[in-house]
Parts: structure tokens; C-alpha cells; sequence
């Protein structure tokens, strides 16, 4: 996809968790494409060198950093050396997700521990230290991805719950910290195709055809949908945009495409 970037983009710093693989590593390709000097937090390494690398050959300015989201010294040692290594963070995306797919009877505790570990806790802990250099400075904007999962019932129980609770951490950060001049917002994507998505796929090679009839404009998302959200909301073009659920999702929330002929019998 080609971006329209706006132009305040090059030379602001962002950071973005999970950005060596998937939708992350879209965001992290876009934003390098904008001049924008970005940190990566990403806990596979061969996934975040090979990125790193990738970008760099082509002028990207990206710089890895190897945090497992479920240690807290982890994230607050790698925050403080951002900032060290760039001077501030003017953009903070969480996007790193887990996803327990089971329901609420076949998940363990284990599995839910560990899904609002990384969907809820990282968020927290990663927003709690970046916090106070955007007070000091009056200025910053923090990027949450959540899910449409967190808005109505579509199965993936702790998925669904740890997602909802980072909505609600949003909204908290934009009311809080609104009067430091600080922007928080909540991206609600849809079905995204990546290659999160490839275990399905190996046992069920339609599964995108077959959801993308619930979907009013005919397609399950792609990653560059999401990315292009995420660079409007980092931008000054979204000044007066915070606590918001930015839908990203094909019209999904609107209503079930597939239904409402039925119900009205014109199907």
C-alpha cells in the first residue's frame, strides 16, 4: 500500500511492541517510510534482526530492542534506554497480542495468566513508563490495538476479556493525563489476514472466504488497514482525537452482513 504521510512524521520517534513479524512489522515499515525513527520491542529475535536489517538496507532509521513482555524489568530497562538512545518517545504503539483461542471452560489458568500478561499487563507497565517523559515534555501519543472481540461476543474468551480491559486503559490514560496534552486511542481492527493466521489456515485453507461474508465491504483486513490508522493517530492531524475506539473492521460492528436479509426476507 502506499501511505499519504503527513509531513511533521519524519523525525519523530515511535516505539512499537511485537513489530518484528505481522501487522507490527507493517507499522514498523510504514513509519521508517515517514523518516520516522523507530524502536522495535520484539521477543523473537531472528524475527526482529531480520526486520531490523531489512528496513536498515533500505534507509530505514530502526532500532531493535529483544524484550520479553511478560518481565517487568525487561520493559522498563528497555523504555529507559530508548529514551536514552533517542532523547524521548513521542509515539508508543502496543500492538504485541497473545491469543488463547479456547473458551472458557478448556482455557487454564496458565493460558489466562499469560494472555492478560501480554494484552493487558505489558500495556500497563509499557504506558506506566513512558508516562513521565510525555508529562515532562506536554506532549505525546500512545496507540493501543484492540479487537472487535472486545465489543461483542466472537469467541477467544481470555483474548476477548484481556482486550476489553486495555480499552478500558485507554480511556482511563486519555482522561488522566488528557491535561499534560497527552493523546491516547484504541484501534478496534477486524479480521486481519496475516501470518498469525497460518495454523487455521493449514486446517481450513477458506477460512477467509468464509468469514469475509460477514464483513459489509467483502473482505477480511489487511495489515496495511491497521498501519494507516496508526500513522493518522501518531500524526497532528488527529489533535483533537483521544479515549476513542478507532474502527478499523469493514463495517463488522456495523451489522452482520449476512443477516439482516433474512430477518427482512429479501434473502
Amino acid at each position: 500500500m502506499t501511505y499519504q504521510f503527513a509531513s511533521e512524521l519524519a523525525g519523530r520517534t515511535i516505539v512499537i511492541t511485537g513489530g518484528g513479524r505481522s501487522i507490527g512489522r507493517e507499522m514498523v515499515a510504514a513509519a521508517a517510510a515517514a523518516k520516522m525513527k523507530v524502536a522495535i520491542l520484539e521477543v523473537n529475535k531472528v524475527n526482529l534482526d531480520k526486520t531490523v536489517a531489512e528496513l536498515k538496507s533500505t534507509g530505514g532509521d530502526v532500532t531493535g530492542y529483544v524484550v520479553d513482555l511478560e518481565v517487568k524489568s525487561q520493559i522498563v530497562d528497555a523504555i529507559a534506554k530508548i529514551e536514552k538512545d533517542f532523547g524521548k518517545i513521542e509515539v508508543f504503539v502496543n500492538n504485541a497480542a497473545f491469543h488463547d483461542a479456547e473458551d472458557m471452560l478448556a482455557s487454564t489458568l496458565e493460558m489466562w495468566n499469560k494472555t492478560f500478561a501480554i494484552n493487558t499487563t505489558a500495556p500497563f507497565l509499557c504506558i506506566q513508563a513512558v508516562l513521565p517523559g510525555m508529562i515532562a515534555r506536554n506532549s505525546g501519543s500512545i496507540i493501543n490495538i484492540g479487537t472487535v472481540n472486545s465489543k461483542m461476543m466472537i469467541g477467544s474468551d481470555s483474548y476477548t476479556a484481556s482486550k476489553a480491559a486495555l480499552h478500558a486503559i485507554t480511556r482511563t490514560v486519555a482522561v488522566r493525563y488528557g491535561k499534560h496534552n497527552i493523546r491516547c486511542n484504541t484501534i478496534v481492527p477486524g479480521t486481519i489476514a496475516t501470518e498469525v493466521w497460518q495454523e487455521r489456515i493449514d486446517r481450513n485453507p477458506t477460512i477467509f472466504d468464509n468469514l469475509k461474508s460477514w464483513y459489509p465491504l467483502g473482505r477480511v483486513g489487511k495489515p496495511s488497514d491497521i498501519t494507516a490508522a496508526v500513522l493518522y493517530l501518531a500524526s497532528d492531524q488527529a489533535p483533537w482525537m483521544t479515549g476513542t475506539e478507532f474502527v478499523v473492521d469493514g463495517g463488522l460492528l456495523a451489522g452482520f452482513a449476512p443477516m439482516y436479509p433474512m430477518v427482512e426476507g429479501s434473502d
